[in-house]
């Protein structure tokens, strides 16, 4: 049976890779002069890769939540985890926070062109920098610790 604690690392691909094809999107449309606002196909698709970011990091966190929980039930350290999950908790805050401002500046086709196209795209690169410190930090927890993983058997 999958332990709660194994969901974490499962869920954290999604927002990671969401919020990466967002950034990396926008960056290739602000390149291209290519509108990221309205109705067009691809402000569509740049909407809906910032709100399943946004909702992918709070399924995320949640799930987080949960495996720190199990790590400090199974003796680690609390002040081990903190770095990560201080990091974990602005991340889906941030993240939930865009997929809104994104929704909503879709939902009512606000134009984003020009200086707001680019603040759009430095926002995002801030983002890319704010998840790949906690994926670190996280990648840390697992790898030098082996926080939540289970030893191999066998030889």
């Amino acid at each position: 049976m999958l332990s709660i604690a194994h969901i974490h690392p499962i869920a954290v691909h999604f927002p990671i890779v969401f919020f990466l094809t967002l950034a990396g999107f926008d960056t290739v449309m602000l390149a291209m002069r290519v509108p990221i606002s309205g109705r067009r196909c691809v402000s569509n698709i740049s909407a809906v890769l910032a709100v399943l970011a946004g909702l992918a990091a709070v399924v995320t966190y949640t799930f987080g939540d949960m495996a720190y929980d199990a790590a400090v039930a199974s003796g680690v350290a609390a002040a081990r985890l903190e770095t990560h999950e201080t990091l974990g908790t602005i991340t889906a805050i941030c993240f939930a926070v865009w997929a809104l401002i994104r929704g909503y500046v879709w939902w009512c086709g606000i134009l984003l062109e020009g200086a707001r196209k680019l603040a759009v795209v430095l926002i995002e690169i801030a983002g890319v920098l704010l998840i790949t410190t906690t994926a670190y930090f996280g990648g840390q927890l697992v790898y030098e610790l082996g926080v939540n993983v289970g030893r191999a058997v066998g030889g």
